[in-house]
């Protein structure tokens, strides 16, 4: 009966679920033990704008409950820090996961707050993301993202030799990063980059340029190492199936 009701709820998100059938009984109680106290931490976050089922892991603070907003069954994991209030606040959408001692902040300072953290629909972050929202960040629906993504978009002003750099401020232009892209880790984005649909970030890569659509994106600092293709897509499933 255990297995049938988490096939039920998992096929909500993904129709082709199947659960593996070497997982034994004793595990997957063990998983929806662990989901159910998941959901009764989610009862303390009371101010927060949430959809049906929020899951919150250890140790997670959200300051500024009232300026964040969580779609359905949303998962943040263990040690995770939000920082929420800001001129448009933090939106994580349906199904998205963050993962265990990752930190988004909107705003870091009082004299000028940030704009805003917007997270799409079925995002995966891994372990030990570092996300500011002070220019505005984006991510679209259906990315899948690696451990240790960070993303920055702001910059220090440094022209004038003559002044402290900390003293000289910042500019801002925002990052946005399209649909159903594959980050990997320790993937860097930089302040004013835009990040087409359908995108692979190579591991370790630092992006400082915008980048088309269904590019494969890798190097320090990033570039375009080739194209995908339709074509490329339709013989790689033809030989997965043969």
């Amino acid at each position: 009966m255990l297995r049938k009701i988490v096939s039920h709820i998992a096929k909500k998100k993904n129709a082709d679920f199947r659960l593996d059938p070497f997982l034994s009984n004793g595990r997957l109680f063990s998983f929806v033990f662990d989901k159910l106290i998941s959901l009764i931490r989610s009862l303390k976050f009371i101010f927060c704008e949430r959809d049906r089922m929020l899951f919150i892991g250890k140790g997670v603070r959200i300051r500024g409950q009232r300026s964040a907003h969580f779609g359905k069954a949303v998962q943040i994991g263990d040690e995770v820090q939000m920082t929420a209030w800001g001129k448009e606040g933090l939106s994580i959408g349906d199904y998205s996961w963050i993962g265990s001692y990752s930190f988004l902040k909107v705003s870091f300072s009082l004299s000028d707050i940030g704009k805003f953290i917007s997270i799409g629909k079925n995002v995966g972050i891994g372990e030990f993301a570092h996300l500011g929202g002070a220019g505005g960040l984006s991510i679209g629906d259906d990315c899948i993202i690696g451990p240790y993504f960070s993303c920055h978009p702001e910059n220090h002003r440094f022209l004038d030799t003559q002044e402290l750099i900390r003293l000289q401020g910042t500019q801002r232009k925002g990052i946005s990063i399209g649909k159903n892209c594959w980050i990997g880790a320790k993937v860097t984005i930089l302040d004013g980059v835009h990040i087409g649909n359908n995108c692979i970030v190579a591991a370790g890569a630092v992006v400082n340029k915008d980048m088309p659509d269904n590019a494969v994106i890798g190097g320090v600092p990033a570039r375009v190492i080739r194209r995908r293709s339709a074509d490329e897509a339709n013989i790689s499933s033809k030989s997965m199936s043969a």
